[in-house]
């Protein structure tokens, strides 16, 4: 009996240690999905921009015409339009309303005005949130500040007619104690790593990425920097290369 009673007890040990593992497995679940509950993708407080029907990053300038109703062409930037990143050459967010404009042109000068990259894109039939990315070829230098610009051309002959946003970009040494954070750390995590760090490029970089996966956190970035009435806006597919209007190192053209 003494055997039998070994022999039952070890069965049914390993009857039910498929469960207890399968059950582990779950709680790991459950911990994980609730460690991404208490993440907070906003990004820290500062100058923050007017609230209204037409809000609008980097001082939106001209009169090319839009859709009525519709938000002014925006810069995703924070309230006071300065932005660092880690990255030689990081991407950059757009909201473009619909519009009767034809192209755009996209560029990123130095403070002396010398042009780093700059592109025409056809935007002909682009509306909604638009990525823009550097190309790999160009690099932004450490602990130097750039001018970039959007511009929805209307007029190629007049551009004080063309809508234009701008913003301010700084490159910052990444410090190794964020380095060493975020080594580990899931993308939501290192999303918020960078904006606890006010690595601003890179965090709404993360968070474009995650859109689709985690929504919640993306407008909770947006409404932090007061662009509430873009959170919602879908992205845009774009755009096309029509040429690249100036080489590096050249001087911008003059913008009103």
């Amino acid at each position: 009996m003494g055997r039998q009673n070994i022999k039952f007890w070890g069965l049914l040990a390993l009857a039910t240690s498929p469960i207890i593992m399968t059950f582990s497995g779950v709680q790991l679940v459950q911990a994980q999905s609730t460690a991404e509950l208490l993440i907070s993708i906003e990004f820290p407080s500062g100058p923050q921009r007017e609230s209204s029907g037409n809000t609008t990053g980097g001082g939106t300038r001209g009169i090319c015409p839009i859709a009525p109703g519709q938000i002014e062409l925006t810069a995703l930037t924070p309230g006071d339009n300065v932005a660092t990143t880690v990255a030689d050459n990081p991407k950059f967010f757009v909201y473009v309303p619909e519009h009767e404009a034809k192209s755009a042109e996209f560029e990123i000068t130095d403070k002396s005005g010398n042009s780093i990259y700059s592109t025409k894109l056809d935007i002909s039939e682009t509306s909604g949130i638009v990525k823009l990315a550097l190309p790999k070829n160009v690099s932004l230098t450490t602990n130097k500040e750039y001018i970039w610009v959007f511009v929805m051309i209307c007029d190629e002959s007049d551009y004080s007619v063309n809508k234009i946003v701008e913003g301010i970009v700084k490159k910052v040494e990444i410090s190794s104690d964020l380095e060493n954070s975020l080594k580990n750390a899931s993308p939501l995590e290192q999303a918020e790593i960078y904006a606890k760090a006010k690595i601003w490029n890179e965090t709404i970089a993360t968070v474009a990425e995650l859109r689709n996966s985690y929504p919640t956190e993306w407008e909770e970035l947006l409404k932090s920097v007061g662009l509430d009435e873009i959170a919602s806006e879908p992205f845009a597919p774009c755009c096309q290369v029509e040429e690249e209007i100036n080489s590096p190192g050249g001087k911008s053209r003059a913008l009103p």
